[in-house]
């Protein structure tokens, strides 16, 4: 069997869900797929009809995911609903320490996937990171007081990263499994 394709579209405004993706990329070729990245903001995105499953990411900024995300969802989406697919959302909230943030961000993720009729195989909320020396005056005021509340550190000197890189391996392990899964389902129906 010809080793499974998996395209990664990812948007980011501060990096972080760039350095997910890339990750993510170094995860499923450990898993003996190969993986393609691409910022949706760096156009031509490949087309989907070369890879056995897409996922897609992105990063949620003032209580929202890019645009440019969304319009790649849409634009795609009869063809993502039909193969392989998964879904990452990247926010600080992800990871609070509080309940009530980590439910915050799982409803960001579900409205959005609502919004844009993406319903993929897998979907998971990603903690991500709190870039103060990335952040304009007001940004780093603002982030800075959700952190607070959010249980996040508070030291505006430097950047802090929540990412859990084992949830982000196992995101990676049971996508592979899903693709490898339906791969080998598509062969067998060929075969009969």
């Amino acid at each position: 069997m010809e080793t499974p394709e998996i395209l990664i579209v990812y948007g980011t405004t501060h990096g972080q869900t760039a350095t997910i993706a890339n990750f993510l990329q170094l995860a499923l070729e450990r898993r003996g797929c190969h993986a393609v990245v691409s910022n949706v903001k760096n156009p031509p995105t490949p087309s989907l009809d070369q890879f056995d499953g897409v996922i897609v990411g992105a990063s949620v900024i003032a209580r929202g995911h890019q645009p440019a995300i969304a319009a790649f969802i849409r634009d795609n989406l009869g063809t993502l609903n039909a193969m392989p697919s998964a879904f990452f959302s990247v926010s600080a909230s992800a990871g609070s320490s509080r309940e009530g943030g980590r439910a915050a961000a799982r409803r960001l993720r579900d409205d959005f996937l609502t919004e844009t009729g993406f319903h993929p195989n897998l979907s998971e909320c990603i903690a991500g990171a709190i870039k103060y020396t990335r952040y304009n005056f007001l940004l780093r005021w603002y982030m800075k007081k959700a952190s607070r509340m959010n249980g996040g550190s508070t030291d505006t000197s430097r950047d802090h990263e929540y990412t859990d890189w084992a949830q982000v391996e196992g995101f990676a392990r049971q996508f592979a499994e899903h693709v490898t899964r339906t791969r080998q389902s598509e062969a067998e129906v060929a075969v009969t």
